[in-house]
């Protein structure tokens, strides 16, 4: 099973901590969108307690059927086509159907978004890495206390690396590996969302934040 969030409701998951705060590192997860207006966040690495924003995100924009992988230093952008963000330049998120999406996090000067393992974009805008602190899955609670960027549909499979997966590595993640069977030796962090909110890796306390729901599971291969 993996969980159903409303973006109407405000429903999120987050940690108080994470077990990762500095590059190089991944995000990794499978997204079912049942919008496509709206910016929704998959899932990120940021800090509530900081003012302008710090965050390692995984979104989609508003208005726009890509995906983005950001990294985001007090206010300003450290990413892609636009000098601001790694976005997939080809290829568009369907909605209604599973994705699988990955943000790299190499350096300072290297990061790299890849949508289905097919569409790959990568930027070397020079930027100051951010300072964080929690993972949220579904929102943005990076400016403040409150959820915005809320997800609209389904989240699973959310996974998070203390190195930079390469391509092939994606790769297999994409064609339904779980997060535990690809560089489990970096592996932090691993919530496949089944039904049980668990931190499978690292033991991170998950909290549903207004009730998302339990729903089907995309196939994966444990």
């Amino acid at each position: 099973m993996a969980y159903n969030f409303t973006a109407a409701s405000s429903q999120y998951l987050s940690t108080a901590s994470t077990p990762v705060t500095s590059m190089p590192l991944t995000i990794a997860a499978w997204f079912n969108s049942n919008v496509s207006t709206a910016q929704r966040v998959i899932a990120q690495i940021g800090n509530t307690a900081l003012a302008g924003g710090e965050v390692y995100r995984l979104v989609i924009p508003s208005g726009a059927q890509v995906l983005r992988a950001i990294s985001l230093s007090g206010g300003g952008f450290g990413g892609a086509t636009t000098s601001v963000q790694a976005e997939t330049a080809s290829g568009t998120v369907s909605n209604q159907v599973w994705n699988h999406g990955a943000g790299v996090f190499e350096s300072t000067t290297s990061r790299t978004v890849y949508l289905n393992h097919s569409t790959s974009a990568s930027n070397t805008t020079s930027y100051s890495p951010p300072t964080v602190a929690n993972i949220h899955i579904g929102a943005n609670l990076t400016n403040n206390t409150s959820a915005a960027a809320t997800w609209s549909g389904l989240l699973a499979e959310v996974g998070v690396w203390s190195a930079a997966l390469t391509a092939d590595e994606i790769k297999s993640l994409s064609a339904g590996m779980t997060c535990d069977k690809v560089r489990p030796q970096s592996l932090v962090f691993y919530a496949p969302l089944i039904r049980d909110l668990q931190d499978v890796r690292g033991g991170l306390t998950i909290a549903n934040n207004n009730s998302a729901t339990v729903a089907n599971h995309p196939r994966v291969y444990a």
